[in-house]
């Protein structure tokens, strides 16, 4: 696993942690997937993938999505949940419910990538290759709590609070979704993953224990609290940030770690007969 970790970082180490759960935390996480999975399953993974990692496309997905080949993926990053924290799918949204509602298609998209992956022998390898890169993103999506969408908290998503003596306001939805965790530590790719794949084998098994619709709804009740934590336009001082932040960080940087278990996990049932399997319901 440490020769495995070295030849991520190498890759990874001058890349800096600067576009959010978008760009470095996507990479951490698959890199910390990348060092849990199986032999078996990273050479099946590797020679579809042309000898790369999957945390060298952990943002691919987010590049393409506005082309025509891959338009179809433009909606597979949130996921719907009503105020209980019950999962709704998204094709099954009244018409009545908010578009960020009826567009929050990341179980869909990750059913369908997983779905093709477990039937690839009749695919391409460029099939194969896309789905596995649709599988690595999504899940670091759904462990992301900006990529969660309470249908009675749909205008909270709007906030925006100010900070000491900035004119204009910062979203709080991009709050969450990277600096919640690079306004305490200033770390590249290479240190989340040696600070954050940590964890005993128990404990990754207890993770990555149930289906993805379990830990999707496991997350619900970590991330619904945040909004509990701030009130429209409020105005941070350098004296109150900190504290307001020290309730967030670690929760937020935990999840990274936690994403790229299972991640590993997931992958490690569609590429390794021996490793349990993994389903998305």
């Amino acid at each position: 696993m440490k020769k495995i970790l070295l030849s991520i970082i190498a890759v990874l180490a001058l890349t800096p942690a600067v576009k959010a759960w978008n760009g470095a935390l996507h990479t951490a996480v698959a890199a910390i997937a990348d060092a849990n999975l199986t032999a078996e399953a990273r050479k099946s993974i590797e020679a579809a993938l042309d000898n790369h990692s999957i945390a060298y496309y952990a943002y691919w997905m987010e590049e393409v999505s506005d082309t025509e080949q891959y338009r179809h993926t433009e909606n597979w990053h949130n996921v719907a949940l009503t105020p209980k924290g019950k999962i709704i799918a998204a094709k099954k949204a009244d018409k009545s419910d908010a578009g960020v509602v009826r567009r929050a298609d990341a179980l869909e998209g990750l059913s369908l990538a997983v779905a093709a992956l477990q039937n690839r022998a009749s695919l391409s390898k460029q099939e194969v290759a896309d789905n596995i890169r649709f599988v690595v993103h999504i899940m670091g999506d759904l462990h992301c709590p900006s990529h969660y969408v309470f249908t009675d908290l749909l205008e909270e998503r709007k906030i925006k609070y100010r900070y000491d003596k900035e004119s204009k306001t910062r979203s709080y939805m991009k709050f969450w979704e990277g600096d919640v965790v690079h306004h305490t530590f200033g770390w590249k790719v290479n240190e989340f993953v040696h600070q954050l794949n940590r964890l005993s084998p128990e404990k990754v098994a207890e993770l990555t224990k149930g289906s993805v619709c379990d830990w999707v709804t496991a997350n619900a009740k970590v991330y619904r609290p945040i909004y509990s934590y701030i009130e429209p336009n409020q105005h941070l001082t350098a004296k109150t940030y900190r504290p307001w932040l020290n309730k967030s960080f670690e929760m937020a940087t935990d999840q990274i770690g936690v994403a790229g278990y299972r991640l590993a996990a997931l992958l490690n049932g569609l590429f390794d007969e021996s490793a349990p399997k993994k389903s998305v319901k």
